[in-house]
């Protein structure tokens, strides 16, 4: 079923997993049944999984039966009943889903789609959506992944070279911070401007922020 999130599954993925359990529970306490018949259904249906799936990354109208499409629940603040009712979809379920996005006015909705696993997404109305830096053609620094150093309190020495940075660095940081023990240290990373956090074990102990100087 590859790396799927439970909430991600389809009702195929959902069946699958349960038969599969269903054949391997029988193996383990129907000791009646031969096992090289219990085994023998397995594999098929494990082989038949895989062949399904390799389908439907190949064959678009396989994949719309298997896996379903998405269909579009709101358009222009307007709510498409057929749709909804194609989908077995309420205006109760509609409204939660609606809230959990911060919205608790359809009218304030462009698009809503109602996506195959359930979930929905909101495209908000031009008037209605946040502001962000690029609307107002305002320039941003770059602001990438942090740098883990250190995860209860072992140091990640490839994160370290990665960064051009040392352990003997990285113990004079802890030291300057009042920390003499890295096996204190929960959590400790570097950002891409070069300010290292730290998280001490203790739950009464402060966190740390510094500048890493040149």
């Amino acid at each position: 079923m590859g790396k799927k999130l439970i909430s991600h599954l389809t009702f195929f993925d959902f069946a699958t997993g349960i038969t599969i359990g269903a054949l391997a529970a029988a193996m383990s306490i129907r000791l009646g049944v031969p096992v090289i018949h219990a085994a023998t259904a397995l594999i098929v249906w494990t082989v038949l999984t895989i062949l399904v799936d390799l389908t439907i990354l190949k064959s678009v109208p396989v994949r719309k039966i298997i896996d379903g499409e998405p269909t579009i629940i709101i358009q222009n603040g307007k709510l498409l009943e057929r749709n909804m009712a194609r989908n077995r979809y309420n205006i109760d379920d509609l409204m939660q889903q609606l809230r959990e996005r911060n919205i608790f006015d359809p009218s304030q909705v462009e698009f809503a789609v109602l996506e195959p696993n359930g979930e929905l997404s909101v495209l908000p109305k031009t008037q209605h959506q946040p502001l962000t830096p690029s609307r107002i053609n305002l320039a941003t620094p770059y602001q990438g992944m942090v740098s883990a150093l250190i995860k209860d309190g072992r140091v990640l020495d490839q994160n370290l070279g990665q960064n051009h940075l040392t352990r003997e660095w990285l113990f004079t940081e802890l030291k300057r911070r009042g920390v003499p023990d890295i096996s204190g240290v929960l959590y400790a990373a570097l950002d891409t401007n070069g300010h290292l956090f730290i998280d001490l074990k203790s739950e009464n102990e402060l966190d740390y922020v510094q500048e890493v100087e040149d």
